[in-house]
């Protein structure tokens, strides 16, 4: 159930999804799938946003923002981080949350911009994919090369819900794969962003970002292993860093005290 009704619309161009009514503002990053289904793409995706987003409603407006369609050739994550720049110059000064590789976008943000980030959460997120990490965004890569997008959606999911769930939520994303339809827009956009997280390695600007700082991660991650967590935590200045055992990905849906838990206590302190 949503607390309060959700807003659709556009800051700086970004589709987003908006809920609540608190004095302090959450801006959500989401991840390397964003250009799949932006939130604004379908009204149940939207509303699937806005329940997620509902989570952190106590003391703020909460919006997932996702990325434009047509993103530039070559784009790095920096380059799309500036584009977030300018939703918060529209918004004003904001906590970010980094969802997975969304996290990437929000390190280079906060190291750039630390006028317009108060407080940044790396949400399953370090600074740089581990091997495996790099082989599954390679594998989905060259199935968006060739127009297969069920499978990303299958894995995807498998990585998002585990337990009861599971089942469920990859029977749902089976079914979307056989029922979605994606333009040659979201195909080239997917690859762009798949590009742009291959390239990432934010090693050496961690010591840049001067706000405070909460990284959140799983110790059986399939994207990040537990030393690149540790490694990420040791190069930023103001850090908290919140381990979860025996949890990957899916911790945002499984281990919802520990995950939430974590923000809402770092936001709130």
């Amino acid at each position: 159930m949503i607390g309060t009704p959700l807003r659709r619309g556009r800051w700086a161009d970004h589709p987003y999804v908006a809920v609540g009514d608190g004095p302090r503002t959450l801006l959500v990053v989401p991840g390397l799938n964003d250009p799949l289904c932006r939130v604004t793409d379908r009204w149940w995706f939207s509303l699937l946003v806005a329940t997620y987003c509902d989570r952190y409603t106590g003391r703020h407006t909460v919006a997932m923002v996702s990325r434009p369609p047509g993103l530039p050739e070559n784009a790095s994550t920096r380059d799309l981080a500036a584009g977030y720049a300018e939703v918060l110059e529209a918004v004003g000064p904001a906590d970010v949350l980094g969802l997975s590789m969304g996290g990437f976008l929000v390190e280079h943000l906060a190291a750039d911009h630390p006028d317009l980030v108060e407080r940044a959460v790396l949400g399953l997120a370090a600074a740089r994919l581990s091997e495996h990490g790099r082989e599954v965004v390679e594998r989905w890569r060259e199935h968006a090369e060739r127009g297969e997008f069920r499978p990303i959606y299958e894995e995807a999911a498998g990585a998002v819900a585990g337990g009861l769930r599971g089942p469920i939520v990859r029977g749902a994303a089976r079914l979307y794969g056989r029922l979605g339809t994606q333009s040659p827009v979201d195909r080239r956009d997917f690859l762009v962003s798949a590009d742009a997280c291959l390239a990432h390695d934010a090693t050496d600007r961690l010591g840049d970002i001067e706000v405070p700082t909460l990284v959140i991660g799983g110790t059986e991650d399939p994207f990040f292993t537990r030393e690149r967590y540790r490694e990420t935590v040791r190069g930023i200045p103001e850090v908290e860093f919140v381990e979860i055992e025996a949890a990957g990905h899916e911790a945002v849906l499984d281990r919802r005290s520990e995950f939430d838990g974590a923000i809402r206590e770092f936001l709130y302190e």
